[in-house]
């Protein structure tokens, strides 16, 4: 858009950047001074220069954009030093190489409490997310996130290098995106804080289930001393601090239009790997890549890495899924609906099945209908239905009579059933929002691609444990009731939930609660939580030489007869021919998704061949 005129009679230095430059750095968003008052620091009294205009690392600072006190350093970076309310002034070094700054310890001395992340931690935190966080990560990470077996049995804290990639991967693409979001209204940041918006704004509020990657950053740079290193032979574990799905939602223009598909108007990823100098074929199996969008919206470089974390459905070995993020106060352990349950303040779940979500999906269209028709019928259960309509063209993505999102949590914690029914790909938000408010999720069983196992995304769609976070270590089939196919087929999927006795339903959400913790980051690090189940996760993959050695070891010590005709048949299944789940989605209609963006060939489980 042109310049206003109050722009105009401003004086502004919008003015003296020609509409060209503009173009080149995608910067046509005008922001609204509100926005930056959450900075806690006023930059930008009423109308402003676009962030990659004044902040850009490439361009010199135009002094026009920095009048009445306010500075480069102030606006667009962190302060040289810091002084956290209650603590004392810290001025940590800083180093424009990508090798970090040299390792510190406490940063704030051992009367600290939690704030324990070390000074490198602190310093990159200030480069990686400045100026919206310039005092340390946001969230607190645990000492026994880290620490990891070793082969004789004893333990250790795992060692992460952390690249200290330019602002253009991070930094750039989180302050442009979140200055868009300001822009539509949002009071909210991009993960960086709990935070529950008071309506919904626009593809922002889209975009916010997405923030996972930055989470996930912010508690390594949590970790306690002893975890980050500047030594790269020494690393068990390089984190590349590029945000790729950000940098698909962003695209350059303040997220107005996002890339789906192969994420192809990405505007970092090309620079990436000629950043990451550690990063070879021996290496590149420990190098993390923080993705969490769904897999076939990420960039093809990035698909195609051997560890990331993902929304999914995953690949096989190192691609790890993860819950989106729970940035709502009231979904946060010892707070909110946890805090009333302790306290016995739970509401009564009166609400039978409640639905919130979009109409323009088969499968979902199915399911709204019988809960429409059962719910007209005389004696029924109270059914709750929010359908969405959108209009992306308008960037009216929220036509709905559910009018806040706090609304919708409220709800699901009144209720007792919380269908999950095939989204645009196989991961939903909605999931993890089900289990956090206490509302069972219920899907339909469909048949996998793979034969014998299912899918609760559609027929042919990834098995389940491609579909949910770390499976080997939660079992939602506990807690999640499946319908199956051939019952919705036959309109009976409410007649399904009626026939669930009380005491199913009560041994179910206690299986539910054991897991919960599990499917959110706990910002205070007062247990442990996704990020938690992440590490084990990783470490399994990272140390899988190691724990075949021990488990051989600890067989030739040991065996007994039986066992060693267990090994024997073991030995025998794994001579024959290997199996192999390539990933490959069903054949879809014109306008279907995709389950997967590349072709993956992962061998089956012996169980289920």
């Amino acid at each position: 858009p042109a310049p206003s005129r109050r722009h105009r009679r401003r004086g502004s230095p919008f003015m003296a950047v020609s509409w060209s430059v503009h173009r080149r750095l995608h910067a046509c968003w005008l922001v609204l001074a509100g926005g930056w008052q959450l900075l806690d620091r006023n930059c930008w009294p009423d109308f402003s220069v676009h962030y990659s205009v004044c902040c850009h690392d490439d361009l010199p600072a135009d002094p026009r954009c920095f009048t009445d006190g306010r500075t480069h350093e102030l606006c667009c970076r962190c302060p040289a030093s810091t002084c956290i309310p209650g603590r004392n002034c810290s001025a940590p070094a800083s180093s424009p190489s990508s090798e970090g700054v040299a390792a510190g310890g406490d940063v704030f001395g051992p009367d600290a409490g939690v704030e324990d992340f070390s000074a490198q931690g602190l310093s990159l935190s200030r480069h990686f997310f400045g100026p919206l966080l310039c005092n340390g990560p946001s969230v607190r990470a645990r000492r026994d996130d880290f620490m990891v077996e070793t082969k004789g049995g004893g333990k250790r804290l795992l060692r992460v290098y952390i690249y200290r990639l330019h602002r253009r991967f991070n930094a750039d693409l989180l302050n442009r995106l979140q200055l868009g979001g300001w822009l539509t209204g949002s009071e909210c940041d991009y993960g960086l804080t709990l935070c529950t918006e008071e309506q919904w704004n626009g593809l922002f509020s889209v975009y916010r289930q997405f923030a996972t990657e930055v989470l996930i950053l912010l508690k390594f740079l949590a970790a306690p001393p002893g975890v980050l290193t500047t030594n790269p032979q020494e690393a068990d574990l390089f984190v590349v601090p590029y945000f790729a799905k950000t940098d698909c939602a962003e695209s350059g223009n303040g997220g107005r239009d996002p890339c789906w598909g192969k994420c192809k108007c990405a505007t970092a990823i090309k620079y990436l790997f000629e950043e990451l100098r550690h990063y070879r074929w021996d290496t590149r199996g420990r190098h993390l890549f923080l993705a969490t969008g769904d897999m076939k919206d990420l960039p093809v470089e990035i698909q195609a890495q051997p560890l990331l974390v993902s929304l999914g459905a995953s690949f096989c070995g190192g691609h790890f899924v993860v819950p989106s993020p729970a940035l709502d106060q009231v979904l946060q352990p010892g707070t909110g609906f946890e805090e009333r349950d302790a306290g016995g303040r739970a509401p009564e779940r009166h609400v039978f099945l409640y639905w919130f979500g979009s109409n323009d999906k088969e499968w979902r269209n199915k399911i709204v209908d019988q809960l429409l028709a059962y719910r007209d019928q005389p004696g029924a259960k109270p059914v709750v239905v929010h359908q969405i309509g959108s209009n992306y063209e308008a960037r009216d993505i929220w036509q709905t009579d559910a009018k806040s999102p706090k609304l919708v949590l409220e709800e699901m914690y009144r209720s007792v059933f919380c269908p999950i029914i095939q989204g645009d790909v196989p991961h939903q938000k909605r999931l993890f929002d089900s289990i956090l408010t206490g509302c069972l999720p219920v899907v339909i069983a469909f048949p996998a691609h793979v034969q014998g196992e299912t899918s609760w995304w559609l027929p042919g769609g990834p098995s389940i444990d491609r579909m949910v976070p770390f499976p080997e270590d939660i079992d939602f089939r506990s807690f999640v009731v499946e319908v199956s196919q051939t019952e919705v087929e036959r309109g009976g999927f409410v007649d399904a939930l009626l026939r669930i006795s009380s005491d199913e339903i009560a041994r179910r959400r206690h299986a539910m609660q054991r897991a919960r913790p599990f499917v959110r980051f706990d910002f205070g690090g007062s247990g442990p939580d996704a990020f938690s189940l992440l590490v084990r996760s990783m470490w399994r993959f990272l140390d899988r030489d190691g724990r075949r050695s021990a488990a051989a070891a600890s067989a030739s010590t040991t065996a007994s007869p039986a066992a060693e005709e267990a090994a024997a048949v073991v030995g025998e299944a794994e001579a024959e021919p290997e199996q192999f789940d390539c990933g490959m989605p069903p054949p879809l209609p014109n306008g279907g998704t995709l389950m997967y963006g590349h072709m993956a060939c992962c061998p089956i489980r012996p169980s289920a061949r």
